[in-house]
Protein backbone atom coordinates (compact mmCIF):
# COMPACT_ATOMS: atom_id res chain seq x y z
CA UNK A 1 0.00 0.00 0.00
CA UNK A 2 2.62 2.19 1.05
CA UNK A 3 4.39 1.84 -2.36
CA UNK A 4 0.98 2.67 -4.19
CA UNK A 5 0.67 5.87 -2.45
CA UNK A 6 4.48 6.68 -3.21
CA UNK A 7 3.97 5.94 -7.08
CA UNK A 8 0.93 7.22 -6.99
CA UNK A 9 1.97 10.89 -5.19
CA UNK A 10 4.69 10.91 -7.49
CA UNK A 11 2.41 10.58 -10.52
CA UNK A 12 0.52 13.89 -9.43
CA UNK A 13 3.58 15.45 -8.59
CA UNK A 14 4.91 15.06 -11.98
CA UNK A 15 1.86 15.94 -13.62
CA UNK A 16 1.30 19.27 -11.93
CA UNK A 17 5.57 20.26 -12.48
CA UNK A 18 4.76 18.91 -16.30
CA UNK A 19 1.34 21.05 -16.39
CA UNK A 20 2.78 24.24 -15.38
CA UNK A 21 6.12 23.86 -17.03
CA UNK A 22 3.88 22.86 -20.53
CA UNK A 23 1.74 26.18 -19.84
CA UNK A 24 4.65 28.52 -19.36
CA UNK A 25 6.27 27.02 -23.06
CA UNK A 26 2.69 27.82 -24.66
CA UNK A 27 2.62 31.42 -22.59
CA UNK A 28 5.98 32.05 -24.33
CA UNK A 29 5.34 30.81 -27.67
CA UNK A 30 2.09 33.41 -27.40
CA UNK A 31 3.91 35.93 -26.45
CA UNK A 32 6.50 35.78 -29.02
CA UNK A 33 4.26 35.22 -31.83
CA UNK A 34 2.73 38.45 -30.56
CA UNK A 35 5.71 40.28 -29.99
CA UNK A 36 6.69 39.42 -33.69
CA UNK A 37 3.19 39.90 -35.55
CA UNK A 38 2.48 43.26 -34.03
CA UNK A 39 6.13 44.37 -35.84
CA UNK A 40 4.18 44.10 -39.59
CA UNK A 41 2.33 47.17 -40.54
CA UNK A 42 -0.44 44.95 -41.58
CA UNK A 43 -1.93 41.52 -41.44
CA UNK A 44 -4.26 39.47 -42.57
CA UNK A 45 -5.26 36.22 -40.41
CA UNK A 46 -7.75 33.25 -41.44
CA UNK A 47 -8.81 31.68 -38.33
CA UNK A 48 -11.61 29.33 -37.02
CA UNK A 49 -13.96 30.03 -33.79
CA UNK A 50 -15.71 27.07 -32.06
CA UNK A 51 -18.09 27.49 -29.71
CA UNK A 52 -18.58 24.85 -27.24
CA UNK A 53 -21.28 24.51 -24.88
CA UNK A 54 -21.45 20.74 -23.21
CA UNK A 55 -24.42 21.34 -21.02
CA UNK A 56 -26.46 22.06 -24.06
CA UNK A 57 -24.94 19.60 -26.16
CA UNK A 58 -23.80 22.39 -28.24
CA UNK A 59 -20.95 22.73 -30.87
CA UNK A 60 -20.59 25.38 -33.52
CA UNK A 61 -17.07 25.90 -35.42
CA UNK A 62 -16.92 28.93 -38.10
CA UNK A 63 -14.32 30.47 -40.02
CA UNK A 64 -13.43 33.60 -41.13
CA UNK A 65 -10.72 36.25 -41.51
CA UNK A 66 -9.67 39.85 -40.20
CA UNK A 67 -7.00 41.77 -41.86
CA UNK A 68 -5.55 44.30 -39.79
CA UNK A 69 -3.19 47.81 -39.32
CA UNK A 70 -3.33 49.22 -36.41
CA UNK A 71 -6.53 49.68 -35.25
CA UNK A 72 -8.36 49.74 -38.27
CA UNK A 73 -9.47 45.92 -39.62
CA UNK A 74 -11.57 44.52 -42.16
CA UNK A 75 -13.64 41.67 -40.52
CA UNK A 76 -15.57 38.58 -42.23
CA UNK A 77 -17.29 36.09 -39.72
CA UNK A 78 -20.73 34.17 -39.91
CA UNK A 79 -21.77 35.91 -43.68
CA UNK A 80 -21.10 39.56 -42.22
CA UNK A 81 -18.58 41.85 -42.80
CA UNK A 82 -17.41 44.86 -39.98
CA UNK A 83 -15.05 47.57 -41.03
CA UNK A 84 -13.78 49.84 -38.75
CA UNK A 85 -11.78 52.95 -39.65
CA UNK A 86 -10.52 54.19 -36.31
CA UNK A 87 -14.23 56.10 -36.06
CA UNK A 88 -16.87 54.60 -37.01
CA UNK A 89 -18.22 50.57 -37.22
CA UNK A 90 -19.47 49.65 -40.82
CA UNK A 91 -21.57 46.18 -40.25
CA UNK A 92 -22.82 45.18 -43.90
CA UNK A 93 -24.92 42.07 -43.79
CA UNK A 94 -25.62 41.24 -47.48
CA UNK A 95 -28.26 38.58 -46.93
CA UNK A 96 -30.50 41.42 -45.20
CA UNK A 97 -29.08 44.30 -47.38
CA UNK A 98 -28.49 45.70 -45.00
CA UNK A 99 -26.05 48.05 -43.73
CA UNK A 100 -25.08 49.63 -39.77
CA UNK A 101 -23.00 52.39 -39.12
CA UNK A 102 -22.07 53.13 -35.36
CA UNK A 103 -19.67 55.80 -33.54
CA UNK A 104 -17.15 53.25 -32.18
CA UNK A 105 -16.97 53.86 -28.39
CA UNK A 106 -14.34 51.50 -26.15
CA UNK A 107 -16.37 51.84 -22.87
CA UNK A 108 -19.15 49.71 -24.83
CA UNK A 109 -16.87 47.21 -26.59
CA UNK A 110 -18.08 43.64 -24.98
CA UNK A 111 -16.41 41.26 -26.81
CA UNK A 112 -13.05 40.80 -28.53
CA UNK A 113 -11.79 43.23 -31.54
CA UNK A 114 -9.73 42.30 -34.27
CA UNK A 115 -7.00 44.33 -33.16
CA UNK A 116 -7.04 42.35 -29.45
CA UNK A 117 -6.77 39.02 -31.17
CA UNK A 118 -3.20 38.88 -30.58
CA UNK A 119 -3.30 39.57 -27.11
CA UNK A 120 -6.73 38.62 -24.98
CA UNK A 121 -4.89 35.69 -24.36
CA UNK A 122 -2.86 37.74 -21.75
CA UNK A 123 -5.47 38.20 -18.89
CA UNK A 124 -8.51 35.75 -18.12
CA UNK A 125 -6.89 32.45 -19.87
CA UNK A 126 -5.43 29.28 -18.87
CA UNK A 127 -2.61 27.79 -21.45
CA UNK A 128 -2.24 23.98 -22.56
CA UNK A 129 0.29 23.54 -25.18
CA UNK A 130 -1.47 21.07 -27.45
CA UNK A 131 -0.78 18.94 -30.73
CA UNK A 132 1.59 20.00 -33.50
CA UNK A 133 0.35 19.34 -37.12
CA UNK A 134 1.58 19.33 -40.42
CA UNK A 135 -0.87 21.43 -42.28
CA UNK A 136 -0.13 22.11 -46.16
CA UNK A 137 3.74 21.74 -45.47
CA UNK A 138 3.93 24.03 -42.49
CA UNK A 139 4.57 22.51 -38.62
CA UNK A 140 1.88 24.43 -36.73
CA UNK A 141 2.03 24.22 -32.76
CA UNK A 142 -1.33 24.73 -31.40
CA UNK A 143 -1.88 25.86 -27.90
CA UNK A 144 -5.37 25.44 -26.22
CA UNK A 145 -7.00 28.54 -24.14
CA UNK A 146 -9.32 28.07 -21.96
CA UNK A 147 -11.64 30.65 -20.43
CA UNK A 148 -10.77 30.45 -16.01
CA UNK A 149 -14.19 32.20 -15.89
CA UNK A 150 -17.03 30.05 -18.09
Amino acid sequence: MKKLTFILSFFVAFSTVSFAQNSEKAKALLDEVSKKVRAYDNIEIEFSYVLENTTENIKQETRGDVALKDEKYRLNLMGTTRLFDGKKLYTIIPEDEEINISTYNPEDNTGITPSEMLTFYEDGYNYQWDIKQNVKGRKIQYIKLTPIDS
